[in-house]
């Protein structure tokens, strides 16, 4: 089921511009190691990061750097299965606005919904997937990090923010399978504390699988109103945090997140930025750049992340990506990447 969905390699986003994450994931990894009895002083200066722009609202660090902090931190607490403790340790105000968002939707549907909406409120790109079969749904999680070991926290601290998630909105819960893409650890006894044996390793993918039917849960509080101011204050921190990039980069990570194949629509691009497209012309010139240009980047990205993470055909995969015939789909791809779709499929599953 769904193998090779969750790998997406650097190397295949190389024309995209770097990643950020919140700063708020900084302040939760430096709240624990406070709580392990490392000041905060310590810590950050030893990794030669500015102490002050941890009380920046919005401010953003290169995701490089917050792997920097995590290998770090993972070697000032001498615990490797620090992903699994953070997670377990975090409260409700450890992501601010977005776990508040979270845990007061209608639904555990609602909930992971808003998760996707706004997760730029956490980091640029969208990690997390939802899959829903005819008896179960999965929440994917796309593993990323500057190392194994960043890679291996990661997957452990999203795996068990899941599973937190999964209960706040169905107390008893249990979710079906914890999947992990990572061999089993020494400490693997954690992982059993913590997921009462449903964790699986060296799976094609990392996620939680769970009943489909939990999808309609609604939690003990939910707050309808509550959500709606929530929400209109998350909207208007993630259009803070869209006027900040480049008219380019805004441009990408409109196309980057469509799933229909209209990309090709610079008016309807345009519309989405909230301006004309005789304005985002010009803009994106006086940046250096140009919408076809892009779209042509986009495309690559993305063919290359459905031929790494996706089951489907060559063919359907070309008809997913808005070409007309499986041939003209090969070309463009030659084009890109100096290969073939399906030596590319081949030599990347073969790894």
């Amino acid at each position: 089921m769904h193998r090779g969905l969750l790998r997406i390699q650097a190397t295949t986003d190389s024309s995209v511009r770097v990643m950020a994450v919140s700063i708020s994931m900084v302040r939760a990894l430096v709240e624990m190691l406070e709580q392990s009895g490392v000041a905060r002083e310590k810590f950050l200066g030893l990794a030669g990061f500015d102490l002050e722009k941890l009380e920046q609202r919005d401010a953003r660090v290169p995701a490089c750097d917050y792997g920097a902090l995590q290998e770090l931190a993972l070697d000032f607490t001498k615990d490797e299965a620090l992903g699994l403790h953070m997670a377990e340790a975090a409260d409700s105000f450890s992501y601010d606005l977005v776990a508040h968002l979270v845990g007061c939707a209608a639904t555990l549907r609602d909930g992971i919904e808003t998760l996707l909406e706004f997760h730029a409120l956490l980091m640029d790109r969208r990690h997390w997937r939802l899959l829903e079969e005819s008896r179960t749904a999965t929440l994917l999680y796309w593993v990323g990090g500057r190392s194994s070991r960043c890679q291996r926290f990661n997957a452990e601290f999203t795996m068990t923010a899941f599973v937190r998630m999964l209960r706040h909105f169905a107390r008893r819960a249990r979710p079906e399978r914890v999947a992990f893409q990572h061999c089993a650890p020494a400490y693997s006894p954690e992982y059993t504390r913590i997921f009462e044996g449903s964790e699986r390793f060296e799976q094609p993918f990392t996620g939680i699988v769970f009943d489909r039917t939990l999808l309609g849960c609604a939690p003990l509080h939910a707050d309808a109103e509550l959500h709606a101011a929530l929400r209109a204050e998350a909207e208007k921190r993630v259009a803070r945090i869209r006027r900040k990039l480049k008219f380019s980069d805004r441009v990408r990570d409109y196309l980057l997140e469509r799933a229909t194949p209209d990309r090709r629509d610079m008016d309807a691009a345009a519309r989405a930025l909230g301006i004309s497209a005789r304005s985002l012309r010009r803009r994106l010139a006086e940046e250096g750049s140009c919408y076809s240009v892009i779209v042509e980047e986009s495309l690559a990205v993305l063919a290359k992340r459905l031929l790494w993470n996706d089951d489907s055909s060559i063919e359907a995969i070309a008809y997913t990506m808005g070409f007309s015939d499986p041939s003209a789909f090969y070309r463009a791809f030659r084009r890109w990447t100096g290969t073939t779709p399906k030596l590319y499929r081949s030599v990347r599953h073969s790894g």
